[in-house]
């Protein structure tokens, strides 16, 4: 009896980490969200969003470098020119509103940083 209740312990700790995981692997739908800048790499590098639905990402610099988070095709209005460059240890917020559903990727446009991985996308749906 020991040994069932243990492992089902052990089970219902794993399905916590891995709910744990998922929501923290990505930025929410609406509302507010945090992204950290840091090295070469976006805390969450996965937006959700919905179109015409306001999200604002708070972004910090936690960093040794100048980062910034820029969305490559600025093709829809609601993006307006979104571009934030930041100095290490500064926190500046944004709001994103989406008029077209799809995958809308975004990079650090400092020389090699994209290039070392420091991307992300917005998933936007209707």
């Amino acid at each position: 009896m020991k040994r069932v209740i243990g492992l089902a312990l052990v089970g219902l700790i794993a399905t916590v980490a891995v709910v744990a995981e998922s929501r923290s692997s990505h930025a929410g739908v609406g509302g507010t969200s945090t992204i950290v800048l840091e090295e070469m790499r976006f805390t969450p590098n996965r937006i959700d969003a919905k179109v015409g639905v306001p999200l604002t990402l708070q972004l910090t610099n936690k960093g040794t470098e100048r980062h910034d988070l820029n969305f490559e095709a600025l093709h829809m209005s609601g993006l307006g020119a979104v571009e934030s460059i930041l100095e290490p240890g500064q926190t500046r917020s944004i709001t994103l509103t989406f008029d077209q559903p799809g995958t809308h990727t975004f990079i650090c446009t400092l020389p090699g940083h994209a290039a070392a991985g420091m991307t992300g996308a917005a998933y936007v749906t209707p």
